[in-house]
């Protein structure tokens, strides 16, 4: 299979250049989303030469059989196959068999969100005609210039310190960015101040007594009582506790991180590798130092535990399994 960027993949698409199996992986949501969008704009599609399935709901069969169906006139068909890292066993296996050597008669995109082992089993199976497209989480440096891009597009000016702030509020997640920026231009729309980040904390909805980074430090100083008091303020505030689960989980991800890369090598190139600002990543790696390696892991792992908890019915007191959470994390034994 070939690898490609994003912007590769769109450029063909924008050529009119079709492969029989495009597969796009990562868990950047988003910008696969606009990467589809783009495609569907860029071919001439309708009700007989395009098909869309959800990998939970979809039978397999039926897919490959409209796959292996040209399109009519002279449109090429195109099958997208959404979620298929949730395929079970069985149908895992059957779409595996048949990309090895798939049809030319439509173009199947293929979209992978998590790594399972249907993923696994797909991108093991691609064929050398096949295009792989990685979507990778942005890091901070990129968030930050993300919602540059989207601001300035709208028209207003922005400080870095604003910029690192709303990253940061984001989870540098690509979706989260775009909502809050849209806010942003709606709430200052016509204004020509610069932003600031007290101006990001308001259009958030965040009191300008508390900012986002209070809790962040707290709970990487392992000040288990201040974050669990700034994170009852956070909820009374109206912030759902899988908000603030999320947001530990992204606190200790970004410390995994700077951990394992100062591990493989010391030196500022550990900051540009993950796309840090150097003295950020100095403040992160200080931070690390007070959390084992393998600790961090299982931290990871119980955040992903609560956060499924907090999004299902499970009876347990939301406000109570965020605060358990803070102290299994913030614990210094």
């Amino acid at each position: 299979m070939t690898e490609l960027s994003p912007a590769d993949i769109v450029k063909e698409w924008a050529g009119k250049k079709t492969r029989p199996v495009c597969c796009l992986a990562g868990e950047e949501r988003s910008f696969k989303d606009d990467a589809v969008k783009k495609l569907l704009a860029s071919f001439a599609i309708d009700a007989f030469n395009f098909s869309e399935y959800d990998a939970e709901t979809a039978d397999i069969n039926d897919l490959i059989n409209a796959a292996m169906t040209p399109g009519l006139m002279t449109g090429t068909r195109l099958i997208l196959l959404k979620g298929a890292e949730k395929l079970k066993k069985e149908p895992a296996a059957v779409l595996a068999a048949y990309i090895k050597t798939p049809s030319d008669a439509a173009m199947l995109v293929i979209m992978l969100d998590k790594k399972t082992d249907a993923a696994e089993l797909i991108v093991k199976n691609l064929p050398d005609s096949a295009a792989l497209v990685h979507f990778a989480p942005l890091e901070a440096a990129e968030a930050s210039a993300y919602a540059k891009r989207l601001l300035e597009k709208e028209g207003m000016r922005v400080s870095e310190e604003a910029l690192i702030l709303l990253a940061e509020m984001c989870s540098s997640d690509a979706a989260t960015i775009k909502q809050e920026t849209a806010k942003l231009s709606i709430w200052r729309q016509g204004s020509k101040k610069q932003l600031e980040p007290e101006d990001i904390m308001e259009s958030a909805g965040f009191s300008r007594t508390l900012t986002p980074f209070e809790f962040s430090n707290a709970m990487q100083a392992k000040n288990g009582p201040l974050a669990s008091e700034i994170a009852d303020k956070m909820m009374t505030e109206g912030m759902e506790p899988v908000g603030i689960a999320v947001s530990i989980a992204y606190i200790i991800e970004k410390l995994l991180k700077v951990k394992k890369t100062a591990a493989a090598g010391p030196g500022e190139n550990g900051a540009y590798a993950l796309g840090m600002n150097p003295g950020y990543y100095r403040r992160l790696l200080d931070a690390a130092q007070a959390f084992p390696l393998e600790k961090l892991s299982r931290h990871l792992n119980r955040c992903l535990e609560v956060e499924a908890l907090l999004k299902s019915s499970s009876g347990r007191d939301p406000k109570l399994l965020v605060k358990q959470l803070i102290f299994e994390i913030t614990n210094r034994n």
